[in-house]
C-alpha cells in the first residue's frame, strides 16, 4: 500500500463521515422543527373541552426559513406558519399570542392579516392559545 492510498482512504473515510454527520444534522433539524408546530394540535385537543373560545385577529404569518411542508392526513400538502395573533379575553383584556401550526397549502391564503380566526385558550398568564379547529378549518377534509 502506498502513500497515496492511505491518503486517498483517509480522505474517502473523512468525505463519508462529513456526509453521515450533515445528514443526521438535517434530520435532526427537520423532527425539531416538525415537532415546534405540531404541538400547537396537540395543545387545541387539550384546550378544546375546558378551554376559552373566543376570535382572534391575525397580526401577521410567517414562514420558517426552510419552508416546511409535511403531508396531512387527507393526503394534502400542510405548510408549517406561524400567525401572530391578538384577541379580547372574556374580561375585554388584549392579548398577544404567537400560534405555530400546519395549514394545508391550499388553504394559506385565507390567513393573511386583518382576517379573523376563531381560537380556544386557557386562562394561564400568558396564555396558552391554539387555533380552534372546530371552528376553522386548517386542512381540506378528503372525500373518502
Amino acid at each position: 500500500m502506498q502513500w497515496a492510498d492511505v491518503l486517498g482512504m483517509s480522505v474517502g473515510d473523512l468525505v463519508a463521515l462529513a456526509a453521515v454527520v450533515l445528514a443526521a444534522v438535517l434530520i435532526v433539524g427537520s423532527v425539531v422543527t416538525n415537532s415546534r408546530f405540531r404541538g400547537e394540535e396537540k395543545l387545541w385537543e387539550q384546550l378544546r373541552a375546558h378551554g376559552r373560545r373566543t376570535e382572534a385577529e391575525i397580526v401577521g404569518i410567517a414562514r420558517p426559513p426552510d419552508r416546511l411542508i409535511k403531508r396531512g392526513r387527507h393526503a394534502a400538502d400542510m405548510a408549517a406558519a406561524e400567525l401572530r395573533l391578538t384577541f379580547s379575553d372574556a374580561a375585554g383584556q388584549r392579548h398577544d399570542a404567537n400560534v405555530r401550526t400546519f395549514i394545508d397549502t391550499e388553504l394559506i391564503a385565507n390567513f393573511t392579516a386583518g382576517r379573523k380566526v376563531h381560537v380556544v385558550h386557557s386562562n394561564d398568564k400568558p396564555p396558552q392559545v391554539a387555533i380552534d379547529r372546530d371552528r376553522t378549518q386548517l386542512e381540506i377534509p378528503s372525500t373518502d
